[in-house]
């Protein structure tokens, strides 16, 4: 059973036609490669799917029903151009994101003392992001994406910035993600990756 399907997506820019009818279906429990060279327009339609832009025509199907703005509490989002506050504290800054999402300060905090022990970085908690590594960074806005433990989720390029053990370690968490019922696209232009861990 599908969780997200796009019908018949049309975007144009000044220019160029971004995407033309492009419908994709992506099953409930499942991790969905959305394979391309760099401007094909996979970026487009996951910022269409994430409601930042808007579709010349054609429909979104989030859940059975056509996509509302209030469904976007659901998705996490991990863009491949990173996008966090440089000067905000971490710990302040994840839960500030998380709230934004639904969660309760309470929680969001649960959660992230969690994910903290799990990517051993809890001593970074009180710094300002700028003062962390890019690899660090790139942790945090993991984290961010996966704490308000969305049912779908988008990763954009996420291995780009990391050195293999930390891939791994991300690929690890991804597999875990959708052991635990995460309904996931994956969109990358290396092969090798959706070989190894999509499904469709």
């Amino acid at each position: 059973m599908s969780f997200l399907e796009t019908q018949n997506i049309v975007k144009n820019y000044s220019n160029h036609r971004a995407l033309e009818n492009v419908s994709i279906q992506v099953n409930e429990g499942k991790i969905y490669g959305l394979l391309g060279p760099n401007g094909a327009g996979k970026s487009t339609l996951i910022r269409i799917i994430n409601r930042i832009s808007v579709a010349d025509s054609g429909k979104v199907i989030f859940d059975g029903h056509e996509m509302r703005d209030d469904d976007v509490r659901n998705i996490g989002y991990l863009p491949e151009e990173r996008g966090l506050y440089k000067k905000m504290k971490v710990a302040e800054q994840a839960i500030y994101l998380a709230q934004l999402r639904g969660l309760s300060k309470q929680d969001a905090r649960k959660r992230l003392a969690y994910w903290f022990d799990k990517f051993d970085i809890r001593a970074w908690a009180d710094k300002k992001l700028e003062e962390l590594s890019k690899g660090m960074q790139q942790k945090v806005q993991f984290i961010i994406t996966v704490l308000h433990q969305p049912r779908f989720l988008i990763f954009d390029e996420p291995f780009s910035g990391f050195d293999p053990v930390n891939a791994q370690l991300i690929r690890n968490e991804i597999m875990e993600l959708k052991k635990q019922g995460a309904t996931i696209m994956f969109s990358t232009h290396k092969m090798a990756s959706v070989e190894e861990i999509c499904d469709e």
